[in-house]
């Protein structure tokens, strides 16, 4: 089976071949023409030696254009000179060919035709139309061929601007997440608190999750879910009683991936807002599960009298960013609904996970 294989693949490398497919053209070309027209007294050596005689011309003509003019014209849109430029090649070759008419293939192979002048407008029309029969083919693969590549550049342009986005808004949630955290730190250090021990080894083990497991495409929802638990085990040690957090997880994680760093943004901004002029009566329920590959993750907070400004509520660095990654990684996988009111706030999130 193996060798089977093998023979299969240099079989395939032969047919792609450029110098195969290119002889092989011509030799077609030759055998196709010098068939039909020898059909008509049967003298196929009189009629290949014909084709024969034209060939070194028509290909000569076929390779300036596909591989000089095309790409220094054609490709580069200077449309008129192409125009121009091909027209001016095939009135040379279209002459070239009269002289080979008149001198050689009418005096030695087709003697019972009629010398006409060299510079017959007719005759040079009718040339000029017999080369097209060469021409059209590999014209219309060289352009296809172009057209192809182009729409491949475009479509790598596009994958490598939106990968750049994604690294650059990936880049800028890390920090603003690590922001926010050493603040917390901060604030307990300052009070001289035995639990900025605490605090220390759970931001390790967020650092040790966004420097070696973010930097795939894809992470295990379980190790999501788990940088939410540190995260969520910092803002208990950070506010204590003085927030009612609830966090219900659901169906089978443990078989399902996601893009890093997708949910975590949406709770920290659940944190920042509920805790905007605290009054100590805050509260944040989370609940975040899987049903038929599907995420659900509905988040709700409380939002403080004294800081319900709901333009800053909606806005800010961390909850843009999230959702410009949710467009470009699940563009159409995915379904975000955020609502604020006077009193409250909340999250709802669907995402269809691959």
């Amino acid at each position: 089976m193996q060798i089977i294989s093998s023979e299969k693949n240099n079989f395939a490398k032969i047919l792609n071949n450029k110098w195969v497919q290119h002889i092989s053209y011509w030799i077609f070309y030759l055998l196709f023409f010098a068939v039909t027209w020898g059909s008509y007294d049967m003298n196929f050596k009189k009629t290949m030696m014909v084709e024969l005689i034209n060939l070194p011309a028509k290909i000569a003509l076929v390779y300036w254009v596909i591989y000089f003019l095309f790409p220094k014209f054609l490709y580069k849109r200077k449309i008129g000179k192409f125009i121009l430029l091909f027209g001016i090649s095939l009135i040379i070759v279209s002459f070239t060919q009269r002289f080979t008419d008149n001198y050689i293939i009418l005096k030695y192979y087709l003697k019972e035709f009629e010398v006409q002048p060299i510079f017959s407008y007719v005759q040079i029309m009718r040339s000029s139309i017999n080369l097209g029969t060469v021409m059209a083919i590999p014209f219309i693969l060289k352009l296809v061929d172009h057209v192809n590549k182009v729409q491949q550049n475009e479509q790598l342009l596009v994958r490598e601007k939106l990968e750049a986005e994604l690294v650059f808004l990936k880049n800028q949630v890390q920090p603003h997440f690590l922001f926010n955290t050493l603040n917390s730190l901060y604030s307990l250090i300052l009070k001289k608190s035995d639990q900025s021990l605490d605090v220390i080894l759970k931001l390790s083990e967020l650092l040790r999750y966004m420097l070696y497991e973010t930097n795939s495409k894809s992470v295990d929802l379980q190790k999501e879910v788990d940088s939410i638990k540190s995260y969520l085990e910092l803002e208990k040690i950070r506010y204590g009683d003085r927030i009612d957090l609830s966090f219900n997880i659901w169906g089978d994680i443990g078989l399902n991936q996601i893009a890093p760093m997708i949910i975590l943004p949406f709770i920290e901004n659940s944190f920042k807002h509920s805790t905007k002029g605290f009054d100590g009566n805050a509260w944040i329920t989370i609940d975040l599960g899987i049903k038929n590959n599907q995420l659900k993750l509905n988040i709700e907070n409380s939002i403080p009298q004294s800081g319900s400004d709901q333009e800053s509520i909606i806005g800010g660095i961390g909850l843009q960013n999230v959702k410009r990654r949710l467009s470009l990684i699940y563009p159409e996988n995915h379904d975000l609904k955020i609502t604020a009111n006077e009193d409250s706030y909340s999250v709802l999130l669907n995402l269809k996970l691959r």
